[in-house]
């Protein structure tokens, strides 16, 4: 799938056509899927500085998603989390193969910068739907987040595209 595809794959116009409940529960199933992922890659990556950073994205998308469980428990209260049969926000999958390569890397984590940048955007948008500045905040909070996930990934890229810099840095540290 090209990155058009996946983006077309994901139209934001569409979110409107969702109540907000069935929004987090996306958002909820976004945040799984994330942390799966890069749980899934960091025990397919031998680079250990940038296996440690992979390590981090999957605590933070762990925590993002317990911030989501507890704004649909005050905001639905004793409702279950259900996951969604539609799907519009970002999706990632754990990674099922050994890593052969630093392409095959460069390949995962250029999915990984759309996705932290998708889901910026789907965030910015739940932003625009719920009530209460508290809320609003955290919407803000989260979007901010993934931008920041999504620089992580981006330096980590630019360094593995030059591959010989990246050899160089493990051998002198952090």
């Amino acid at each position: 799938m090209s990155l058009q595809e996946f983006e077309e794959r994901y139209p934001f116009e569409k979110i409107k056509n969702f109540s907000l409940k069935e929004l987090l529960e996306m958002a909820i199933t976004s945040e799984i899927g994330a942390r799966e992922f890069y749980e899934s890659l960091a025990s397919n990556i031998e680079i250990k500085p940038l296996k440690e950073k992979i390590s981090w994205l999957a605590e933070e998308e762990r925590k993002h998603e317990e911030l989501l469980r507890r704004i649909h428990s005050e905001m639905f209260s004793g409702e279950e989390i259900k996951t969604p049969k539609e799907h519009i926000g970002p999706e990632l999958k754990p990674v099922a193969k050994k890593l052969q390569d630093v392409k095959d890397i460069i390949d995962l984590i250029r999915w990984a910068m759309k996705a932290e940048e998708m889901a910026a955007q789907f965030y910015e948008e739940l932003e625009k739907l719920v009530e209460g500045e508290e809320k609003k905040k955290l919407m803000r909070y989260l979007s901010d987040m993934e931008k920041s996930h999504y620089y992580a990934l981006r330096a980590e890229y630019e360094l593995l595209l030059d591959w010989s810099m990246y050899s160089q840095m493990m051998h002198i540290g952090p």
